[in-house]
């Protein structure tokens, strides 16, 4: 949660000396934030149960992939089916850029 100085209204920010937190001003305000160590445990438990269940591992030999699919000749390899993604290379006013990827032979191309 997000504090302020009673002080001055500037935004608090959290400081660590001797051991201890608090949170601290420029103008000198200070107030000592109670650490409950259990608190922390959960909060750290918590936090690493939420990236263990989002986590996903995916290596080139993988055939998860995260682009759309068409139908289009490679013209290294000639397979009619490819990965496609759209990037803006240029300034705003310009179309996007048109990127495709062979499913078989992986080879990588633009177009526009």
């Amino acid at each position: 949660m997000v504090e302020f100085c009673p002080e001055c209204s500037n935004l608090l920010r959290k400081k660590r000396e001797s051991g201890k937190t608090y949170l601290a001003c420029k103008c000198g305000y200070r107030k000592e934030i109670e650490t409950d160590k259990e608190q922390i445990k959960k909060v750290i438990r918590k936090k690493r149960d939420k990236l263990e269940k989002n986590l996903i591992v995916v290596s080139d030999d993988d055939k998860i992939s995260i682009h759309p699919k068409m139908t289009k000749i490679c013209p290294k390899c000639n397979h009619m089916e490819v990965e496609t993604w759209q990037t803006q290379i240029r300034s705003a006013d310009e179309p996007s850029t048109s990127f495709f990827r062979c499913v078989k032979c992986k080879y990588t191309w633009r177009e526009g």
